[in-house]
């Protein structure tokens, strides 16, 4: 089988080529747009402007959202199916020895969209019937094993109940990742009964659960060599791109021009070996969905009943005035990327550095005495955690409980300030802090006025009062509005406060997110390095916000994000932060300029980098 794809795909890939660039132009104008109106009307219709963290959950709990999962599910999988459509059928059309037309397939494959969206529609809401039982008992075995103390305990201190929780709920979702393969594995020939037999739909997926049977598990097999391959393609991809980077910009580095000139050809092989790529990836799949359903559905010789006639495409002819106007437009292409990378670069470091917790790696948490370390560690900022006692005073605390702090299971609002405040806190961490009690946030607030920011985290467990109010009560009896931002996971408390105090800066913490984060209504986005990606940080400055990303607590980690344009770093260890901005201060402007390039393009890091 795989030799059987390697010939097909040979014989059509100029023809692969053309088609897959008219998808794609038709997916980033018409397709993809539509599905995110589409997904952007589930939200205003939950009265929600974006889906972050704990909104996700809430969102995904309500008939709304389940809609939205199975509609806008539909429509991004139809995208995808569509992309297949096309490239099955050019390597269908090649396997039956037909000429084919880029053009005329696009059309071919328009006329049946609508098809294709009921289909995948369908799809979609059978595999989240398919998977509602297991996630039901997973989420079941979840608060029932692991709700009885703050989940931050579970994750630090791993007790045999949490390894006891791990193994079922692991198991249970293998259970449901092989019942989901066996059942998609049944729908392996519904696109192609849909484009080329003509059937609906529903009789696609029923026709194809019956000829795809007895030959299930041979068809997991042939996908799971398919992935395997293209892992390891792009894997020796992303090495061979490495090494060419590692050769070329350290000997551009002469003028500015040769800089420009090798980081526009860089970003031009990065961008065509990217494409190429996907395309293989996208291809080899079609190719191969394709040629498992001529051999267990169509009879031996049989053409397909529904291929239409094409006219004749020869694909592109190389000429020499053909070449020269590529290497031409490739040049002058190569050069405004090349400069326009650059200009999006800052050689020098505008970043702030934020405590977090207080400092967690040399002191314990949210302690005075990490807060006083922070101080002297030259942090600009130190991040809280408050929270209400029962008798309505706001203590800083980051969990529910104080089983991970403590070894003490009481809950935050089930005592008062003073109850809590005769517990150990910090003798945890060390014999040396043993005399640390839980701070309030009038404490915290007298220790840090003129001497550094203070970042408020709201944390809401279900059990508040005043929060807000009693937090703004406290900021402005110190007069420090203009010493500190407030943040929270929670978008509703960050509204109320907003509502309370609309000058106050304000920022919407999250460390998932299924919508444009840059839309909520927020003056900053705190969130962790995975969502930190360059375009996000630009996307986030254009529309005027900051970001803040969380929780950095290694050398290369932080210049990477410095390098992407971070304007604060959160992170447990504010004096290594402070020595990686030292070192990069010693760098030369090229040096820094190459330091942020290997970060951006994914090179490996040069010699003096921060380590």
């Amino acid at each position: 089988m795989f030799q059987t794809v390697c010939r097909n795909l040979y014989s059509c890939f100029r023809t692969l080529l053309a088609v897959d660039l008219i998808f794609k132009l038709a997916a980033f104008t018409l397709l993809t747009p539509a599905v995110s109106l589409l997904f952007r009307l589930f939200l205003s219709l939950s009265g929600r402007s974006v889906l972050a963290d704990a909104d996700i959950a809430r969102f995904l709990l309500h008939p709304t959202g389940w809609l939205a999962v199975v509609i806008v599910g539909g429509g991004v999988l139809a995208v995808l199916a569509i992309e297949q459509a096309v490239l099955m059928t050019v390597c269908l059309g090649a396997d039956q020895s037909l000429k084919i037309r880029p053009s005329r397939v696009a059309i071919f494959v328009a006329e049946r969209t609508r098809q294709v969206l009921w289909l995948t529609t369908r799809v979609v809401a059978r595999v989240a019937l398919t998977a509602l039982p297991f996630l039901a008992v997973g989420g079941g075995l979840f608060l029932f094993l692991l709700t009885d103390h703050d989940i931050n305990f579970y994750l630090t201190a791993k007790p045999p109940k949490f390894w006891l929780a791990v193994g079922l709920i692991g198991t249970v979702l293998v259970a449901m990742a092989v019942a989901l393969l066996y059942r998609v594995s049944a729908w392996a020939f519904a696109l192609p009964l849909l484009l080329y037999r003509g059937l609906s739909p529903t009789e696609a997926l029923a026709e194809s659960k019956r000829l795809a049977s007895p030959h299930r598990w041979r068809i997991v097999g042939s996908l799971a060599v398919w992935a395997i391959s293209n892992l390891a393609f792009g894997f020796c991809l992303s090495f061979l791109l490495a090494t060419l980077g590692e050769l070329v910009l350290p000997s551009a580095t002469r003028t500015i021009w040769t800089l420009i000139a090798a980081v526009g050809m860089l970003l031009v092989v990065l961008t065509i070996a990217n494409f190429i790529a996907s395309l293989i990836a996208n291809a080899s799949c079609a190719s191969l969905l394709g040629m498992l359903y001529l051999r267990h559905v169509d009879e031996p010789g049989q053409r397909l009943v529904e291929m239409p006639t094409w006219g004749q495409w020869n694909g592109i002819r190389l000429t020499g005035g053909r070449i020269v106007s590529a290497v031409v437009i490739g040049g002058l292409v190569a050069a405004v990327l090349g400069v326009l990378t650059l200009e999006s670069i800052s050689i020098e470091d505008r970043v702030q550095i934020t405590a977090h917790r207080g400092g967690a790696t040399h002191s314990p948490e949210n302690t005075m005495a990490a807060f006083r370390r922070a101080i002297d560690d030259g942090a600009d900022w130190v991040e809280i955690d408050v929270q209400e006692s029962s008798d309505g005073v706001v203590v800083v605390a980051h969990d529910s409980d104080l089983k991970k702090v403590a070894g003490n299971p009481v809950k935050i609002w089930n005592a008062t300030a003073e109850e809590l405040r005769s517990i150990d806190i910090g003798g945890y961490f060390s014999a040396d802090y043993t005399s640390e009690r839980m701070p309030t946030l009038e404490e915290v607030l007298a220790l840090c006025k003129d001497k550094v920011g203070v970042n408020i985290e709201l944390k809401y467990y279900g059990h508040t009062d005043r929060l807000e109010q009693r937090v703004v009560d406290l900021v402005e009896q110190f007069e420090m509005e203009d010493q500190i931002v407030i943040m929270s996971l929670d978008a509703k408390g960050i509204a109320k406060l907003k509502k309370l105090r609309p000058d106050w800066i304000c920022g919407l913490l999250t460390a998932v997110a299924v919508s444009d984060l840059t839309r909520a209504k927020v003056d900053f986005l705190a969130v962790n390095t995975s969502l930190a990606t360059q375009s996000f940080i630009n996307a986030a400055h254009r529309a005027g916000k900051t970001v803040s990303v969380w929780t950095v607590n290694d050398a290369k980690t932080m210049s990477a994000m410095i390098s992407r344009g971070v304007d604060n770093l959160i992170t447990d260890d504010p004096a290594l932060a402070r020595k990686v901005l030292a070192e990069r201060e010693t760098m030369n402007p090229v040096e820094r300029l190459m330091l942020e390039l290997a970060f951006q393009l994914g090179l490996p890091m040069p010699a003096g980098a921060p380590q």
